[in-house]
């Protein structure tokens, strides 16, 4: 009750959760939590009771009494389970650091470093320009833009798309979904281009014009990114051409796959936007942080200045693998502990058994390194055994787990072999302490004369 009283603060930090210490002390729980350890403590008594009833009196005396194969195979098998379940843990554990090492050093394809976001209101679409115009001034600002959503949001709106055949329109049969966007949304955000141009101010009839990316270019089976430059489109009812083809970003996280994707810029008077994004320069960010807020409160005294970093954004989208990854190396280091624990009680209870063996090799000539290695070979079988057990579980779970990415690493072999070997020496250091003891004693006491 006291470590977990002193662990909740640490288990809901790591698991987003907000439990409380108050809801063990109800009766459901508390009697169920005080009751078991009886129980347990008397199965666990009735086993040795019933097994030291049946010694033999006059073998016990004489020390001639042995215990049996039964119960040293049994205690195998908890410690194969034991440590099964720990190399489970550990290959997890790798697989799920990989997975977030992928996801945040894969390229997105646009750049989302110093992007400052905030909420786009009403009120800020009255002062908008000008707001925009006196931030461009400082040389602070890369660039400002307003969109109807951002890169790490979900792409969901869809209003229907066309292509002509020949004299008639011919419906898209994928879904393509649309962002609202400014003249300014891929400088901002740095998305390249693979064909034709952006929007842009010089062109009056842009808001008439649509910008692809390449994989809403391969939905409608054109031939290629230039081969849809100047192609007739209609999207929501409204026809226009295509005048650009950005190449492919991750707009949504990679729990999806890239979708097709149209950027429109609907008539002003149509118009709305739901975010604001600035891009930041570089140089002092604190400063310009400074700048912002300064320029927001002149243009906007009666909406509070609340921003959020585009960075900030993309590490939320993945907290819960996050959590996971430290759970799982919680755990796994949890589950080798006892692990390791069964396994020092099996090796001291086996060991003690051969200490007659072990007083003749040492009387023949045994070094003490040589007896560490014929007393810790059994126990490493019984890690080889377990890994057998593991691997197969292991990769079945880490295999449906990762299915949920859209982009995700591939399951290495090195990975189980690695988780082998860390098992074994972990296994190797826990035998070693008591095959060492017994190795370094003394043989004359352990081939004594009963």
């Amino acid at each position: 009750m006291l470590l977990s009283w002193l662990t909740i603060p640490w288990l809901n930090k790591i698991s987003g959760q907000q439990l409380s210490f108050q809801t063990l002390l109800q009766a459901k729980i508390l009697i169920p939590l005080f009751v078991t350890p009886f129980i347990i403590g008397i199965i666990s008594g009735i086993y040795p009771a019933l097994f030291m009833s049946s010694f033999q009196p006059v073998k016990t005396l004489k020390g001639l009494f042995k215990a049996g194969g039964g119960s040293i195979s049994f205690r195998k098998a908890l410690v194969v389970i034991q440590f099964a379940i720990s190399i489970i843990l550990i290959i997890t554990t790798f697989i799920v650091f990989q997975q977030l090492h992928y996801i945040q050093t894969r390229a997105l394809g646009f750049d989302k470093e110093r992007v400052v976001t905030m909420n786009y209101t009403n009120e800020v679409g009255k002062q908008y320009e000008p707001f925009r115009t006196e931030l461009l001034q400082n040389t602070s600002f890369k660039d400002v833009t307003r969109s109807s959503r951002i890169p790490t949001g979900r792409l969901l709106d869809n209003m229907g798309a066309s292509v002509s055949n020949g004299d008639s329109l011919q419906p898209v049969v994928a879904d393509i979904k649309y962002v609202n966007t400014d003249y300014d949304f891929l400088n901002t955000f740095d998305i390249p281009i693979a064909a034709g141009r952006f929007f842009s101010r010089d062109y009056g009839t842009d808001t008439l014009n649509y910008v692809l990316n390449q994989t809403a270019v391969k939905a409608i089976g054109w031939k290629s990114d230039q081969d849809a430059i100047g192609k007739d489109f209609v999207y929501g009812g409204t026809k226009g051409h295509v005048i650009g083809v950005m190449k492919d970003f991750h707009f949504e996280s990679m729990h999806q796959a890239i979708v097709p994707m149209v950027l429109i810029m609907l008539p002003p008077r149509n118009t709305y936007f739901n975010n604001l994004s600035i891009k930041i320069a570089g140089g002092n960010t604190t400063a310009a942080l400074g700048t912002i807020e300064r320029t927001w409160k002149k243009f906007f005294p009666e909406t509070p200045f609340e921003y959020t970093f585009l960075d900030e954004n993309f590490d939320r989208l993945y907290q819960s693998e996050q959590r996971q990854a430290t759970i799982f190396t919680s755990f796994a280091c949890i589950a080798i502990f006892i692990a390791c624990l069964g396994l020092f009680g099996l090796s001291a209870f086996a060991i003690s058994q051969r200490v007659k063996e072990i007083g003749v090799r040492k009387v023949l000539g045994a070094n003490t390194g040589g007896l560490v290695g014929l007393l810790a070979k059994d126990f490493l079988k019984l890690v080889a055994v377990a890994a057998i057990l593991a691997f197969p579980i292991a990769w079945y779970a880490m295999n449906s787990w990762l299915k949920d990415f859209a982009y995700r690493v591939s399951i290495q072999w090195w990975v189980f072999i690695a988780a082998g070997i860390l098992a074994a020496l972990i296994a190797f250091v826990t035998v070693s302490f008591q095959a060492v003891k017994a190795a370094t004693a003394n043989p004359v006491k352990s081939l004594r004369s009963e």
